[in-house]
């Protein structure tokens, strides 16, 4: 992408064992650093190619409103409402290559709309009575 659109730019906090010159290279961050990064911050891609539990990174940028893409081993595309990301199944270079291109400034700002109406962060005492109701007082 960086080669068709120079302003492609990749940041990552952490050092990658190879540099390009799209990647900026951040050091790690801090809960205190959260809403600076996803302000600056276009769509979150979580590519992961093993099977992952659910982990917080997804949770985060959609906490902030951020558009997210995932592979479908990642535990928590189950908590993206529609129309509010994309989950590339079967995770290849060019499938998510074809989901990046795909994206537009005017289906990202969709997004984010879709996920500040659809989408609550909720807490665990909530979501522990959702989860008891669900499994146990439905089954009466």
């Amino acid at each position: 992408m960086w080669k068709e659109q120079n302003d492609f730019e990749l940041n990552v906090f952490f050092s990658p064992t190879e540099m390009s010159p799209y990647i900026n290279s951040n050091e790690r961050y801090t809960y205190a650093n959260l809403e600076r990064i996803f302000e600056h911050t276009d769509v979150l891609v979580a590519p992961s190619i093993w099977y992952e539990t659910f982990g917080y990174t997804v949770l985060e940028a959609l906490s902030f409103g951020v558009p997210v893409i995932v592979s479908g081993n990642v535990g928590s595309k189950d908590i993206i409402p529609d129309g509010a990301g994309i989950v590339v199944e079967d995770i290849s270079i060019d499938k998510l290559y074809a989901a990046i291109r795909g994206l537009t400034p005017d289906r990202l700002v969709r997004m984010n709309q879709i996920i500040n109406e659809k989408f609550d962060v909720l807490v665990m005492e909530i979501m522990s009575r959702q989860i008891h109701k669900l499994c146990y007082e439905e089954r009466k």
